[in-house]
C-alpha cells in the first residue's frame, strides 16, 4: 500500500579529493561511484555519470509505472526489458537534453499485445521522472507474444 504524500527522498553525495569520482548513499542501499562522464573529462568509465542516472531512473520509473498500473486489470508478463538512450547538445538555452528514448520489450499473451501497448502508453503518461523532464520521452514498445 503506498504511503501517504508528501514523499521525501534523500541522497548523501561524498567526496574524497583526488579526481572527479563521488559515493553517493541513501540509507541501507549499496553505495555507487559517481563522477563525470568521459564526454566531460571523466577518468573513470566505471563511475555512474549523472547523465546515465538519468537515463536510469526514467527507465526504472517507467517498468515501476507499468507494473504498478498492470495491477489493475493484470497482464500476465514473462519479460520486460528497456533501452534507453538521450542526446545531450548545445542549444540556445544551453546545454540541454535534446531528446529521450526508451524502446521497452515486453512479452505478453498474444490475446493481450494491444492492451500491453496501450498499458506502456499508460505508463509514459503516469511515470514520475518523465513527467519532471523538460524534454518528453519517446517510448517504443515491442511486444512479443506467447
Amino acid at each position: 500500500m503506498p504511503h501517504p504524500f508528501p514523499h521525501r527522498y534523500e541522497v548523501d553525495l561524498t567526496w574524497t579529493g583526488g579526481g572527479a569520482a563521488c559515493d553517493l548513499s541513501s540509507g541501507p542501499r549499496p553505495v555507487i561511484k559517481g563522477g563525470p562522464p568521459a564526454q566531460f573529462d571523466g577518468t573513470d568509465e566505471t563511475a555512474w555519470s549523472p547523465e546515465h542516472l538519468i537515463l536510469a531512473a526514467l527507465a526504472q520509473c517507467l517498468m515501476a509505472t507499468y507494473f504498478a498500473l498492470n495491477k489493475r486489470n493484470p497482464i500476465e508478463t514473462r519479460a520486460y526489458a528497456s533501452k534507453a538512450e538521450s542526446v545531450l547538445d548545445k542549444t540556445r538555452e544551453g546545454i540541454v537534453f535534446t531528446s529521450f528514448k526508451i524502446v521497452v520489450t515486453v512479452s505478453v499473451p498474444a490475446d493481450r499485445v494491444e492492451d500491453a501497448r496501450k498499458l506502456i502508453e499508460s505508463a509514459k503518461k503516469y511515470c514520475i521522472i518523465s513527467n519532471a523532464l523538460k524534454t518528453a520521452p519517446s517510448v517504443e514498445t515491442v511486444v512479443d507474444a506467447f
